[in-house]
């Protein structure tokens, strides 16, 4: 009862007027709609081949060593594909290195 209410919730805040940053994906195996509501990142993925459907609210805090995803998942259906409940991990982002320098001056003439 809870998880279908979610769902539901869930399914009319990401076709509000509120949200921003709405995507949709059509797959041969899934449709998954996806959209920001303030610091919520809010997600449903409906199985076409199989009895799943379920929906993610994710917040994602900015920290110094990295971005925090916690968030809770419920699942519909007999056939669960993802694992419900709440989840939490750490999206490390990959530094950018400055570009390399030459090892000796292209003007200058190179002696073998």
């Amino acid at each position: 009862m809870f998880g279908q209410r979610l769902f539901a919730l869930v399914r009319r805040l990401i076709f509000s007027r509120w949200v921003r940053g709405y995507e949709e994906y059509h797959g041969s195996c899934e449709d998954a709609c996806a959209a920001r509501l303030g610091p919520l990142h809010l997600e449903i993925n409906e199985c076409l081949g199989l009895d799943h459907r379920d929906a993610f609210i994710t917040l994602q805090p900015r920290t110094p060593w990295g971005v925090l995803h916690l968030g809770y998942v419920v699942c519909l259906g007999e056939d669960e594909i993802r694992r419900p409940g709440f989840y939490c991990y750490r999206f490390k982002p990959i530094k950018r290195s400055r570009p390399a320098q030459p090892m000796f001056d292209m003007d200058e003439p190179f002696l073998f």
